[in-house]
């Protein structure tokens, strides 16, 4: 296993989406993410890129995006990696002022949860919500 902090080449990107069903995005499109990333991480087997993800923030305010691992691989550990690397990471700039937030697709709340991550509503915190007007 090769762990690189970086974001994947686009070839890898679309190779990684297309494997769990998310579709294929323009070049222009991941450029666009790879330029308004934070943190991004890569795990390789045999110097194939088999799971990613990203951070995207403004300086108080990031969002987890783009955890994919390959759909045969699933189950392995790596999102585990994945999401332990990005903890590692907020951790060295977290204060009173910046939040971690992620947007967890239907089903896969208790994987987060293992985290730290609150599924919303709770407390005084409203619901995660998207538009789609």
């Amino acid at each position: 296993m090769n762990i690189k902090y970086q974001f994947p080449s686009n070839k890898e990107f679309n190779e990684l989406f297309d494997s769990v069903g998310w579709g294929f995005r323009e070049d222009s499109k991941i450029d666009k993410h790879r330029l308004n990333s934070d943190f991004a991480i890569c795990i390789y087997e045999y110097n194939t890129i088999v799971a990613m993800a990203r951070v995207v923030g403004d300086g108080s305010y990031y969002t987890v995006y783009d955890v994919v691992v390959k759909k045969e691989l699933q189950g392995k550990g790596y999102g585990n990696i994945l999401m332990q690397e990005i903890i590692k990471w907020y951790k060295t700039i977290e204060d009173d002022d910046t939040y971690l937030y992620l947007g967890a697709s239907s089903g896969k709340e208790k994987f987060y949860e293992k985290f730290g991550f609150k599924s919303r509503p709770y407390d005084h915190i409203g619901a995660g919500m998207k538009y789609e007007g």
